[in-house]
C-alpha cells in the first residue's frame, strides 16, 4: 500500500467559525476523522506543519513546505497538501520550481468550505488528493472539484463557487469522476534529476498598469530587484509611460512583462508597443500566470 504525507497548513478547509469569522483550527488528523474512511487508496502520516489562512503564508513558509516535501521523499511514496485555496496557486507555482524533476506527486488541495459543514466539498476534494497521491504520476499537481491541473497552471477564477478553479494555458492533466475512477487526458511528465532549490528571493513587486497611471510613480521604485508589469492585451507599455519605465530599467530594475487577461500570454512582437518594450529592456513572460512568472523568478529562472 502506498504511503502518503498528510502535510496540514491550515486554510477553510481546517476552518472553524470563532464569533469573528473563520479562522483556521482542525489538526491534520481531526480533518481525516471527518472525511470518508481511505479504506485500501493509502496508508497516511499526518504532519502538522502550520495552521494559517493561506492569506497569511510568506514564501518563507511556502519554502518549509517544500523543505518538508523534500525531506519526506525517501519515506513516502506521494504528499497530500492541505491549503487555503485563496494563494494555493502560489504555493504549487513555487513547488513547482523548488522541487525540479520531483518524480513523486505532490498534490495541494483546500475547499470553499469547512470540513463538516453542511454541503461541504472538503471531503471529496481531501478524498480525491489521496486518490492522485496513490498514483504512480509525479510533479506537482492542484486537485480540486474533480479537476486535476497541473502546479503551474492552476489559477483561482472564483472567491465563492465550489467550482473555483481553472487551468491555464495548459490542458488538465486530468480528472476524478464522483466514483474516484481517474481519467488522465495529459499524464504529468518530470524530467532530469530530482533537486531541492533552497535559495529563493521573494523580493518581486507586481504593478497592475492602468491607463491612467502617473508615470511618475515609477521612481518610486528605482532600485527595486525585480518587477513584474501586468500589462494590457498581448503586453506592451503605453507610450506616455515609456521613458519612466525605461528608467526604471535603467536604474537596475529588471522589468517583466505579463497580460491582465486570464488566458492567451503576452507576445511582444504582435504590436509596435510590445516592440517598444522588449526593445527598452523588458523582458515578455509569455504564456505564464502571474503566480508561476513569480515563482520561477523568485528561484532565479528569469
Amino acid at each position: 500500500m502506498k504511503q502518503v504525507l498528510l502535510i496540514a497548513t491550515g486554510g477553510t478547509i481546517a476552518c472553524r467559525e470563532t464569533g469573528n469569522g473563520l479562522s483556521p483550527a482542525l489538526t491534520g488528523e481531526e480533518l481525516l476523522g471527518l472525511m470518508p474512511e481511505l479504506g485500501g487508496i493509502c496508508a497516511v502520516e499526518v504532519c502538522d506543519l502550520m495552521n494559517l489562512d493561506s492569506t497569511d503564508l510568506t514564501a518563507a513558509d511556502r519554502a518549509a513546505i517544500a523543505r518538508t516535501v523534500w525531506e519526506g521523499r525517501d519515506r513516502f511514496d506521494g504528499f497530500v497538501i492541505a491549503h487555503g485555496t485563496d494563494t494555493l496557486a502560489y504555493t504549487a507555482a513555487l513547488l513547482c520550481h523548488m522541487l525540479p524533476g520531483f518524480g513523486k506527486p505532490v498534490v495541494l488541495t483546500g475547499s470553499m468550505l469547512p470540513m463538516g459543514a453542511p454541503g461541504s466539498d472538503a471531503p471529496r476534494n481531501l478524498l480525491d488528493a489521496f486518490r492522485v497521491a496513490a498514483t504512480d504520476c509525479a510533479g506537482v499537481l492542484a486537485v480540486l472539484h474533480g479537476k486535476i491541473i497541473p502546479g503551474s497552471h492552476v489559477c483561482k477564477r472564483h472567491s465563492s463557487e465550489a467550482d473555483a478553479f481553472v487551468c491555464v494555458n495548459a490542458p488538465l492533466t486530468g480528472t476524478v469522476d464522483e466514483t474516484g475512477l481517474i481519467r488522465w487526458d495529459a499524464p504529468p511528465q518530470v524530467s532530469g534529476e530530482a533537486a531541492f532549490i533552497e535559495r529563493i528571493d521573494p523580493h518581486v513587486l507586481v504593478v497592475k498598469l492602468t491607463p491612467d497611471l502617473e508615470p511618475s510613480f515609477f521612481s518610486a521604485l528605482h532600485g527595486y530587484p525585480k518587477v513584474i508589469l501586468e500589462a494590457f492585451g498581448a503586453g506592451g507599455v503605453p507610450q506616455r509611460l515609456e521613458q519612466a519605465v525605461r528608467e526604471l530599467i535603467g536604474s537596475g530594475t529588471r522589468v517583466y512583462i505579463t497580460t491582465q487577461c486570464a488566458e492567451g500570454g503576452v507576445d511582444l512582437h504582435k504590436y509596435e508597443v510590445g516592440r517598444r518594450a522588449e526593445a527598452m529592456g523588458a523582458v515578455s513572460l509569455s504564456n505564464r500566470t502571474t503566480e508561476d512568472a513569480l515563482a520561477a523568478i523568485m528561484c532565479g529562472e528569469l
